[in-house]
């Protein structure tokens, strides 16, 4: 039943995407040199490349990558691994879970550390060792949003470094370019689409304006074809991409800024440019007075472009200029923000859209809360996406801001990244006032439980304060529990009947009649970083019932 209820929220087109994808990658594995041979030895057109070449819009990664005599050092999702020419391509220990290191790897966006030489050397590796169609391909190295990014960064590189080249090596670059671009085409991502199929689409676009050939023509159509529809389908009204996560947010806002850059003038770039002002708008909302991004949902503070570089990128090519907003209210997204010297961010909305729940967490009615530019009620990011533990975790209700149930998830999350039972959200009320806003929210994700029990919770948001009451409507006697993740950084003491929340020389307040304890958590800021911290569990009576607390920043 809970395939049935995951499979539930996918559109038809995706399903048959996805059987008609299983379907072709599996006969082709077992038939892999009769179509190996088809794609690496179809006859190749005369390669003329289009003048002047795109070049890359954002600053070099070189954080991805250091030579050492002859030796690369690779860092990827904070873990570093040395690899020595050859490479190889598919170390058996990396070949499980997600594989997301792995397929770092074959992003090749750590090209952009490395010198003329080596790169060259590596590019020229990977084509030799790198055959399509090997077994379990569409995992890492000739996945289809592994092979966009790779697409990209080497038309980049090439843009860049051609004339500094040998001729023998820059026509090998260009054929293997060219037909991962043509494998691309015949595998874009429409199974999946969301983030996924914004990189197939970038690649298509770029290819299109890095080629002069009549294919790359039809390359370039295709993308401005999906552009057009998964813009509409993907930002919602108010700019906010569809997925909900702020870290998913500037990552795709950044992909479309490159999309924009080699989109031909007409109607199209123009809306696409209309577009990129909003989300501009959303990435400075959503972003905490230390310069990163939220951390709801998947995501890390450092996975994509810093906002404050694809700011100033987007503004190069004639975007507009944003700031911050005082308050703001996302009613398709479900966040709303209130900034005054310190930042309130409450999430009110669907972790996901249907179709694509993968990167959504049980984070409804949870909130961040920034004081005097320092992190203090913060939530919990990611690990990693290989399923397990910390992923089960980072997922889960009780890893965030808001209240369990008897212990349960507001949705049915399984795997590293399905969705079974999905929760609905209502926001009852907003109002917005000159000195922070009132926000009243429900959903029903606990429905399936005894009684039915709906959680509704009120926000009473002030710059110095923030009161939150809780209402639990049916139920049957379940535990019912409140949440306060702390960042690393703050120690808590309590103080007669209340509780004293420090960091540095930020002090908060707690007041809450609820039975308070004290246990240790885990902070994910980045995938691959784990930080221990304190989780505050106020324990209210059994359902229906209700409870609450307040926080109030104390005089400096």
């Amino acid at each position: 039943m809970r395939f049935w209820r995951t499979v539930w929220h996918h559109r038809p087109e995706q399903l048959w995407a996805r059987l008609h994808l299983m379907l072709r990658r599996h006969w082709r594995v077992r038939h892999a040199e009769r179509y190996r041979r088809r794609l690496l030895e179809a006859p190749v057109p005369e390669l003329i490349l289009r003048e002047p070449l795109p070049r890359p819009l954002f600053a070099p990664r070189t954080q991805l990558a250091r030579e050492e005599a002859d030796r690369v050092v690779l860092t990827f999702l904070n873990e570093s691994r040395t690899f020595q020419l050859p490479f190889d391509w598919r170390p058996k220990e990396l070949q499980y879970g997600t594989r997301l290191w792995l397929l770092n790897l074959h992003y090749m966006e750590f090209l952009e550390a490395l010198s003329d030489e080596t790169c060259r050397a590596v590019i020229d590796d990977w084509i030799e060792r790198v055959l399509p169609y090997q077994e379990k391909y569409w995992l890492d190295n000739w996945n289809s949003y592994a092979l966009s990014i790779r697409c990209v960064v080497w038309m980049q590189q090439y843009a860049v470094r051609w004339t500094r080249w040998p001729e023998s090596f820059r026509k090998r670059m260009l054929i293997s370019l060219y037909v991962q671009q043509r494998f691309l085409y015949e595998n874009i991502e429409l199974d999946i689409g969301g983030n996924h199929l914004i990189k197939n689409i970038k690649a298509l676009l770029w290819a299109g304006r890095f080629w002069n050939l009549r294919e790359a023509d039809k390359w370039y159509e295709k993308g401005a074809e999906l552009l057009r529809s998964e813009v509409a389908r993907q930002i919602l009204p108010d700019g906010m991409h569809y997925e909900r996560s702020p870290a998913y947010h500037a990552q795709v806002f950044a992909d479309l800024i490159e999309c924009y850059y080699v989109l031909k003038e007409g109607e199209l770039k123009k809306h696409l440019g209309s577009v990129l002002d909003q989300m501009a708008q959303v990435l400075v909302d959503l972003t905490h007075p230390d310069g990163k991004v939220s951390l709801f949902n998947d995501g890390g503070l450092n996975m994509a472009f810093a906002p404050d570089e694809s700011l100033r990128v987007w503004q190069n090519l004639g975007g507009r200029g944003k700031t911050p907003r005082r308050s703001f209210a996302l009613k398709e997204a479900g966040y709303y923000g209130f900034r005054d010297g310190n930042f309130v961010l409450v999430d009110c909305g669907i972790i996901a859209p249907e179709e694509l729940p993968a990167h959504g967490h049980g984070d409804i009615l949870s909130f961040e809360w920034t004081i005097g530019g320092k992190r203090i009620i913060v939530d919990t990011g990611v690990y990693e996406y290989n399923p397990g533990e910390r992923r089960h975790y980072s997922r889960s209700t009780k890893a965030h801001n808001t209240v369990t149930i008897d212990g349960k998830d507001q949705c049915e999350f399984w795997g590293a990244f399905r969705v079974g039972r999905l929760a609905r959200v209502r926001c009852i009320k907003y109002e917005e006032r000159n000195g922070g806003f009132i926000l009243v929210g429900e959903h029903d994700g606990y429905r399936y439980l005894l009684g039915r029990p709906v959680h509704r919770r009120r926000y009473e948001v002030s710059p110095q304060k923030i009161v939150v009451r809780d209402q639990i409507h049916g139920g049957a006697g379940q535990d019912v529990e409140a949440r306060l993740l702390l960042h690393p950084g703050c120690r808590v003491e309590q103080q007669a009947d209340t509780w004293l929340i420090r960091r540095e020389d930020v002090d908060v307040c707690l007041e809450t009649d609820a039975e308070v304890e004290l246990v240790t958590a885990e902070w994910f800021p980045d995938f691959g970083e784990a930080h221990p911290c304190t989780q505050i569990v106020m324990r209210y009576p059994p359902a229906p019932c209700e409870g609450g607390f307040s926080l109030e920043r104390l005089s400096e």
